[in-house]
């Protein structure tokens, strides 16, 4: 019997990007390994080949697609007619919010070519941005952090006169808005806006707001960022839980409100609890990362946020003995696949470019010494880019990371 083909989609953010600037999917890169390492044949869908992780030895195919974002209907006609030219099953798995989202709103013409390896549509309404995230929690009796959600300028000034748990910070209700070209003067290129009083909630909000009006403010929760924890799953079409782990964040890019660059898996039961409550009230089908914080002040594990498809870390699931990607594909290609509901603890998952940048700034700050950085991420430990056996995607991101590093520090020489 010949395997099913996996169709491994992204998009791309920048629309000004360039052979000189190319970017790093984790999750495309984790995904084309684990399946191709199988001997599964992975075709990778993205607009432009400015993306490192389409190197992979793995990657058996490349397919340049229209962009989702000039047009989504030529996308979908692009598909479907790929869906014609490749042989037997076929697989579309996204890589990235903004494909999950829309292969969810485009099942109806998709779901005739592809087994769609994504949360359904009506999965998919139920947690989209995150004020819909929250109202599951709530029904679900999961904690959530002191929430807000102004759209209008009388939302925000009724919200900076009664709001009294200063810093707050702001985020975008769909994260993946704020990663796009048009809005890197918005955002600058953060997860979250830090605000310490009334006067400078109203300032970030009226600069953002013509933007993107559609925004959250929280409060934010103390302690330190190994109080994060993410829940690890895959959910078979039966809508449970047939794989998952649990990990909890070492380290971030920027501190506090970045991108994981380190983490390690755990065992945590409340955490396993109350991600298993929302996705039962969500009939959620597909990968899914959901993460929560340990507020210090009431031991409750409050609901940061839902990604409805693999994750940056989704390779910490691998090494400690939960191959998501593969458990994933096999249930969807109906190969029998056994529940996988235990793993290794203290298995670390490491970005080590970003992680050394963020560990030297801890350190100027009294965080850590460079001998309790190396403790964190000694033993069994699986990296975000390096693999012995694919090194050319390896090669091709650290060169241009330090090529780039050094023309920028030269550039400044020069200047001066």
């Amino acid at each position: 019997m010949s395997l099913a083909t996996a169709f491994i989609i992204t998009h791309e953010s920048d629309r000004t990007r360039t052979a000189q600037d190319k970017s790093m999917s984790i999750i495309a890169l984790t995904l084309t390994r684990a399946l191709g390492r199988q001997g599964i044949r992975v075709v990778r869908i993205h607009p432009n080949m400015f993306e490192h992780s389409l190197t992979s030895r793995y990657c058996s195919a490349i397919e340049i697609c229209p962009d989702m974002y000039e047009s989504e209907e030529a996308l979908n006609q692009f598909l479907c007619e790929l869906g014609s030219r490749y042989p037997g099953e076929k697989i579309l798995i996204p890589a990235s919010d903004d494909c999950s989202m829309y292969i969810a709103q485009h099942e109806a013409v998709l779901q005739s070519h592809f087994v769609l390896l994504n949360p359904t549509a009506a999965a998919m309404s139920r947690m989209k941005n995150k004020k819909l995230q929250y109202e599951l929690a709530q029904a679900a009796g999961v904690p959530i952090p002191e929430t807000y959600f102004p759209s209008t300028e009388e939302d925000i000034v009724a919200l900076a006169e009664s709001a009294h748990n200063y810093p707050y910070v702001i985020k975008p209700l769909e994260a993946q808005k704020w990663r796009l070209d048009e809005f890197k003067d918005v955002a600058n290129g953060q997860k979250a806006i830090k605000v310490y009083d009334k006067e400078q909630l109203l300032a970030e909000f009226r600069r953002i707001a013509p933007f993107d009006n559609q925004l959250m403010v929280q409060e934010i929760i103390s302690g330190e960022d190994t109080n994060l924890y993410t829940f690890l799953a895959y959910c078979s079409h039966d809508k449970k839980p047939l794989a998952y782990c649990i990990r909890s964040k070492l380290r971030q890019s920027p501190i506090k409100f970045g991108y994981c660059c380190a983490t390690i898996s755990c065992h945590n039961d409340v955490v396993e609890r109350q991600a298993k409550q929302m996705l039962q009230i969500a009939d959620y089908t597909g990968i899914v990362g959901i993460e929560f914080k340990l507020d210090p002040k009431t031991q409750e594990y409050k609901l940061i946020e839902i990604n409805t498809r693999p994750v940056n870390t989704t390779g910490i699931s691998i090494g400690c003995g939960v191959n998501l990607p593969l458990i994933a594909y096999n249930d969807a290609a109906g190969i029998p696949q056994d529940a996988v509901t235990d793993w290794e603890d203290g298995v670390t998952w490491v970005w080590l470019y970003h992680d050394f940048w963020v560990v030297k700034e801890m350190k100027s700050l009294g965080f850590i010494t460079y001998g309790e950085w190396i403790k964190s991420i000694r033993g069994k430990r699986v990296h975000a880019i390096f693999a012995a056996d694919d090194l050319k995607p390896v090669w091709n991101f650290y060169y241009k990371s330090v090529a780039a590093l050094f023309g920028n520090k030269l550039s400044r020489l020069f200047a001066s």
